[in-house]
């Protein structure tokens, strides 16, 4: 039996996770996710910053502004930060390589990109929704200072808005994903039920006419 007429590898999907992890990896590395300045000084806080830190979850000073538990808040990010490059990597993979039938179930092969897929949206979005509530948590800390605004600044760093990115091309590449899968499917239970039908037919031997007799 031939394959049936549908790639087995989805090149949208793997592009734009392909973009994303792209994203994500810039904004883990990148210390600017938010930027705070107090008094006249600078303050950065990102993945980098824990990774500095040697993920130490007590205060380091007291002109710090982030209390343990938003230090344990921006491990957490970086975590999730992690947890995205690793599993868009995945995802790119089987999607761009087509290795989705290669030693696995096929039903299984079908669904497990875009649960890769799926779970890259999920621990995305996670490090967007942190670095906001974090951004919240320093925005009260930034109010109560005695030096008010508009001395005292607080942004949103270049990486946030990388995760945003990355967010954005995962759930894209997702829907492209979970799309294919259900075309698949689809042609290869119409291509097997047509190829069980013709089979036979191709195959079935002609029967010879019976010999006549002689009188």
């Amino acid at each position: 039996m031939s394959a049936p007429p549908v790639p087995e590898r989805c090149l949208a999907a793997a592009v734009l996770q392909g973009l994303g992890v792209v994203c994500a990896s810039t904004a883990l590395s990148d210390p600017g996710w938010l930027l705070v300045m107090v008094a006249g000084q600078n303050y950065v806080y990102g993945a980098a910053y824990i990774l500095h830190q040697g993920f130490n979850l007590t205060e380091p000073g007291a002109h710090q502004l982030l209390h343990p538990s938003g230090l344990r808040l921006l491990l957490l990010l970086t975590a999730c930060c992690y947890v995205s490059v690793l599993l868009g990597l995945s995802a790119f993979l089987l999607d761009f390589l087509g290795t989705r039938y290669m030693g696995i179930r096929r039903r299984m092969g079908i669904l497990l990109p875009p649960v890769l897929h799926l779970t890259t949206v999920l621990s995305s979005a996670t490090t967007v929704a942190i670095c906001t509530y974090l951004y919240v948590l320093l925005y009260h800390e930034v109010h109560f200072q005695v030096i008010k605004l508009p001395v005292n600044t607080l942004s949103f760093g270049e990486s946030y808005y990388f995760a945003i990115f990355a967010s954005l091309g995962a759930i894209a590449a997702t829907g492209f994903s979970f799309s294919y899968a259900r075309r698949y499917q689809k042609e290869t239970v119409t291509f097997t039920s047509t190829t069980e039908e013709t089979s036979p037919l191709l195959q079935e031997p002609e029967t010879p006419n019976p010999p006549g007799e002689y009188g």
